[in-house]
């Protein structure tokens, strides 16, 4: 596959200028969809400041963000995380990753599927939201390591608050757009995530000029 990621070019529309424009309280990355391992095309300010890496250090890494494990990341998550992409789905994770000076940080991640006029996954939107301050204290005792990280902290879902703080409200009343559930799962507004429709190209600051009509992964 040494030949697969020449020519990877995140995709110049409404769509990127609009979610990359109205996301400011959003830490995610975009991931080209139809190329093997699904590499990021776009990471914003806020995804760079929580993980500690420059857009230009994540460029073409997977969108599954798997640089960012280590010893304590849970390898049944992140096969759960591969199986998502595999199969276009969109899910939600706890999963514990590291940041670029490889502290232990929990991240609530979301992952979405977009796709085109044709129903075709062209895109994977992932966001990534901090909730390590609702576990458990981390004893920061250098004898004992990190291995008392993972045996202090207990599951967010426990916690039914903590998870209704992390969801969106839709209020009453509201009319269903087709994509509002997208939306409401990624914590954005319904009017950022339209219908992804190929345009002519632009080039908005620092996203990538490459293409997602390359070779679907998978096909002969």
């Amino acid at each position: 596959m040494a030949g697969g990621r020449r020519g990877l070019v995140a995709p110049q529309n409404t769509f990127l200028e609009n979610i990359v424009r109205r996301s400011n309280d959003t830490n995610f990355v975009l991931g080209n969809a139809q190329i093997v391992d699904w590499p990021i095309v776009y990471s914003n300010d806020g995804f760079c400041k929580l993980s500690g890496y420059h857009r230009a250090e994540v460029m073409q890494k997977s969108s599954t963000c798997s640089f960012m494990y280590g010893e304590l990341t849970d390898k049944d998550t992140t096969e759960k995380v591969r199986l998502t992409f595999e199969n276009y789905e969109m899910n939600s994770f706890e999963i514990l990753m590291y940041k670029k000076n490889r502290t232990p940080v929990w991240f609530f991640v979301k992952i979405a599927p977009i796709r085109n006029e044709q129903e075709k996954v062209v895109l994977f939107l992932c966001t990534f939201s901090d909730i390590t301050a609702f576990k458990q204290p981390i004893e920061d005792d250098s004898s004992k390591g990190w291995g008392k990280f993972a045996r202090l902290t207990r599951a967010l879902t426990s916690s039914r608050g903590v998870l209704q703080q992390l969801q969106p409200t839709v209020h009453k009343g509201e009319n269903v757009h087709k994509h509002s559930r997208l939306a409401e799962v990624l914590q954005l507004g319904s009017d950022i995530l339209p219908q992804y429709k190929q345009e002519t190209p632009k080039t908005p600051p620092h996203i990538s000029c490459t293409t997602v009509c390359s070779k679907p992964h998978g096909t002969g």
